[in-house]
């Protein structure tokens, strides 16, 4: 009985550590606070738990920034339609979204614009 009693104990410890990682919306980023970039996606990261590109943007005095993109989990994403390769290493897109607090280079996106135009968000 009382192997079982500290499994059950591992368990809900387990549970709970993986139910805290997940953080809220508001840790991270601004929601009265957005902006719109544009750049070349110079990595694309689709894996749990958000969505990521990773885009350099021109500066207005003609240096760089990279910056982190985030969206949805995969699995929400997929389910609306996006794939690994709708959007890939050298698309240049206009992302438009929350941005990160603290001056982080973060944004949550609203939406993305490709090159065609197309818009892709929360109801592609």
């Amino acid at each position: 009985m009382r192997l079982i009693g500290s499994i059950a104990a591992i368990a809900a410890l387990a549970a709970a550590a993986v139910a805290n990682a997940h953080h809220s919306f508001a840790v991270e980023f601004l929601e009265d606070q957005t902006r719109t970039i544009e750049g070349t996606v110079t990595e694309v990261w689709f894996k749990n738990p958000h969505v990521r590109y990773y885009i350099e943007i021109t500066t207005e005095d003609g240096g760089t920034e990279s910056w982190d993109i985030r969206g949805s989990s995969p699995t929400i994403l997929v389910r609306r339609g996006w794939t690994p390769k709708t959007i890939q290493e050298g698309d240049h897109i206009k992302v438009h979204g929350h941005l990160g607090r603290d001056g982080r280079k973060l944004m949550s996106w609203i939406y993305i614009e490709l090159e065609d135009g197309t818009r892709l968000g929360s109801e592609y």
